[in-house]
């Protein structure tokens, strides 16, 4: 500590860009430190007594322990209760995990729903008839992003969630591949779905088209909320559990299921009864869109 005191700004810079252990360290020392490590590392900083109130408020994260000072506790932006270091890691995982999960909401309904707005513009351009009618785009709201979006927000860490770089602070939520994601996935649903929409329009009628049309985009959102779990094959996203998302799938499912098979669901949302191989064409149809994006 003395011999820290007594370095230039200059050799304190070089010391501590290759110091990793400091001991009998006074608390102008602690401060000095941290002010250099600010410049280049994102600093945390522990303590419990009045004299690591410095540091603590010099560290971009104070953490105090829960039987420390009470002037300690109010300089630090966290209180470990229960006097744990372990508890660093847990709520560093858990934030991690947090913005992951926002992440995977945020690409999920920014990218399904632009691709809807993209179905509806593409046909009017394209002199179609509306692709949809207003109840079925409600519908197809409620049945994937009502449903499937809060599971997506309750998805259990990953096992290289502590391993990989922290994001810089003043990074955005989404980065440039997240957008690039989106604005891909938008295009390639909407691109599919006008194709499968045009086709059944010309062989079977606007009503059959529109009702094809119907099952694609929401099966198309089925298997988009699944990517977003993960880019690893389908059995290792599958053994990650998460029980929300497999209550809501199956949920959806059945609740489609019904509105394709019950009469009275099928007049309330004008949908026709698809035959097999419409139905298998729309299958075919969601699986290549997901598989391009």
């Amino acid at each position: 500590s003395h011999k820290l005191a007594k370095l230039s700004p200059e050799k304190l810079a070089q010391v501590v860009g290759t110091t990793r252990v400091y001991a009998r360290v006074t608390p102008d020392t602690k401060h000095a430190i941290l002010t250099e490590l600010n410049k280049t590392e994102i600093t945390a900083m522990t303590g419990d007594g009045v004299n690591d109130v410095p540091a603590l408020t010099q560290a971009h994260v104070g953490i105090a322990m829960g039987s420390g000072s009470a002037i300690a506790k109010d300089a630090s932006d966290i209180v470990l209760l229960d006097d744990n270091f372990r508890s660093i890691v847990v709520a560093v995982k858990e934030g991690r995990t947090i913005v992951a999960n926002i992440r995977r909401m945020l690409v999920y309904l920014l990218a399904t729903n632009a691709g809807e707005v993209l179905v509806t513009l593409g046909a009017l351009l394209l002199g179609l008839p509306l692709p949809l009618v207003a109840v079925q785009i409600l519908w197809i709201n409620l049945a994937t992003d009502t449903f499937l979006v809060i599971p997506l927000g309750v998805e259990p860490p990953r096992g290289n969630v502590m391993r990989r770089d922290p994001d810089d602070p003043a990074a955005p939520i989404l980065n440039r591949y997240m957008v690039g994601q989106m604005i891909v996935s938008a295009l390639v649903i909407a691109g599919v779905s006008l194709s499968v929409f045009a086709y059944f329009n010309h062989v079977h009628g606007l009503h059959y088209a529109r009702s094809a049309v119907f099952l694609v985009l929401i099966v198309i959102q089925w298997m988009n909320a699944l990517l977003m779990r993960g880019r690893e094959s389908v059995g290792k996203i599958l053994r990650v559990r998460n029980r929300a998302f497999t209550m809501a799938i199956v949920g959806t499912v059945i609740l489609q299921a019904i509105v394709l098979l019950v009469p009275t669901f099928r007049q309330a949302l004008h949908v026709d009864y698809l035959h097999s191989d419409a139905i298998l064409a729309c299958l075919l149809s969601a699986a290549v869109t997901c598989g391009a994006i």
